[in-house]
């Protein structure tokens, strides 16, 4: 059956603009309204986006090496519910027959790619972005790429996406005089990363294509100094290392304390605001735009009160 469950994590969209100001060389910046977000939103939407047969609108992006294709399946009544494709170069691909095993290629034309996909829904009214997690597929920093590329270099636009979580954990941490520690365990990333960072050939061979393997970073900080200079800082960093590595982040922690208390960890992962959503039903054989439209609205839908209480302004 094609029915599956997939996760819908939500993030807060903001935009910055830096405008001139006389006397200040750097100027100032501005932090757009939800309602000017959309208006440069729909600028791009309707001067930079290419309009397609189906009357949906897209653009190709390239972002950290690879290509992106953002395509606008609606946009009406403030919320865009969008398509996040990455081209996947690799014909290791076929189509297989669930009766007779047998198998045959992908029709392709030298001028088609094979896309992997995922969906989202921008609720331009309260700044919200709900996003469908599927193995392999883009991350959400495509949309944010989106913002800060396209109206690039003449609105000067940074664009962030902060991780809504069910908990103030963030201020708990800040509170605390001393964070020492971070530390940030993600899946082994594809081989040719494994080669750029220089592990030795033996170390290569033993993990090359092996995808359950995990690995640690940490950020420790100098005896009992915080790490960070600001509070601000440490949001920063979670948001960051969750667009990059999305469902390959296995593992975010912190350590911190106050004077003359013990460290303690905290897990950071427990407090994301996600969803769990069934796809399709017992009936369906495919899945269709229709089904992965209707779970984001109805997930949004059902914990948008909730999902405001705890979202940054």
């Amino acid at each position: 059956m094609a029915s599956k469950t997939r996760k819908v994590s939500f993030y807060r969209l903001s935009l910055e603009k830096r405008v001139a100001v006389p006397g200040l060389k750097a100027g100032k910046v501005k932090q757009l309204s939800n309602t000017d977000i959309e208006e440069f939103f729909k600028k791009l939407y309707r001067a930079k986006m290419q309009k397609l047969h189906d009357g949906h609108r897209a653009i190709n992006l390239s972002v950290s090496n690879s290509e992106y294709v953002i395509e606008i399946i609606s946009y009406k009544s403030h919320r865009a519910f969008i398509k996040i494709g990455q081209q996947n170069p690799s014909n290791t691909v076929a189509l297989r027959d669930r009766t007779t095993l047998e198998t045959e290629n992908v029709p392709m034309t030298e001028n088609q790619l094979l896309e992997l996909y995922t969906f989202c829904l921008i609720d331009f009214v309260t700044g919200i972005v709900s996003y469908i997690g599927i193995n392999g597929a883009p991350k959400i920093s495509a949309i944010r790429a989106l913002f800060d590329q396209v109206g690039q270099p003449e609105e000067n636009i940074t664009t962030h996406l902060a991780t809504i979580m069910t908990k103030d954990i963030l201020d708990v941490l800040v509170r605390k005089h001393i964070i020492s520690k971070v530390s940030v365990t993600v899946a082994v990333p594809e081989d040719q990363i494994l080669s750029d960072i220089g592990l030795d050939e033996k170390s290569f061979d033993d993990i090359r294509n092996i995808k359950t393997r995990t690995a640690t970073y940490k950020i420790v900080g100098r005896r009992n100094k915080n790490i960070f200079s600001s509070s601000g800082k440490l949001a920063e960093l979670i948001a960051s290392i969750k667009m990059k590595y999305g469902d390959d982040l296995k593992g975010l922690s912190a350590n911190a304390r106050d004077e003359n208390e013990k460290s303690q960890a905290y897990d950071l992962l427990q407090y994301n605001f996600t969803k769990t959503v069934i796809l399709g039903n017992a009936d369906s054989t495919l899945l269709t735009l229709a089904d992965f439209g209707e779970a984001l609205v109805k997930t949004y839908d059902t914990y948008k009160e909730e999902l405001l209480k705890y979202s940054r302004v």
